[in-house]
């Protein structure tokens, strides 16, 4: 190869634009003994680079995953667990169980009489209360007519006070 085609392919790659087969052939160029003076400056570049590809990377060491005894012993309970909790006779639940008063009873219409009872309680003690609230806003009402009242009232001894002290 000739040195202008040597130092056209050199500026291309120390622009970055060489291709793979560019760069070995400047490899194997700067590999020979015979080229020009001008050009061996680049030789102990080269010659790194020819001597960093052999080298080997160190060997890694095993990655030993050691496994610790709180979390054996956490995996062993809960497979005793699970294994405990299959083998437990499965019993019937009972579809219609209901307490009136702190008792249990069984029967579903007196279950339901009971809370039809409670509920008409329930009930009453609302109208109470509604009523109680309704006589209480007549008694604000009263309240405020007789504000009112008392208004009128100071109003009117003032003009009788005007009147009097007039005559």
């Amino acid at each position: 190869m000739n040195e202008q085609k040597v130092q056209e392919l050199l500026q291309r790659y120390f622009d970055g634009v060489t291709s793979i087969d560019e760069e070995r052939t400047l490899q194997h160029y700067f590999a020979e003994s015979d080229m020009p003076d001008s050009l061996k400056i680049y030789r102990p570049m080269f010659a790194f680079f020819d001597e960093e590809r052999t080298i080997q990377p160190p060997a890694q060491k095993p990655v030993i995953r050691s496994f610790r005894l709180p979390a054996i012993i956490t995996g062993i309970a809960a497979s005793i667990a699970i294994l405990i909790m299959i083998s437990l006779p499965k019993t019937e639940v009972d579809n219609y169980v209901y307490y009136v008063n702190g008792q249990r009873i069984y029967d579903q219409t007196a279950a339901i009489a009971s809370a039809e009872e409670k509920l008409q309680m329930l009930a009453e003690s609302i109208q109470k209360a509604q009523n109680s609230m309704a006589a209480f806003e007549k008694v604000q009402e009263s309240a405020k007519s007789l504000q009112q009242f008392g208004k009128i009232l100071n109003a009117y001894r003032q003009i009788e006070t005007i009147l009097v002290t007039n005559n």
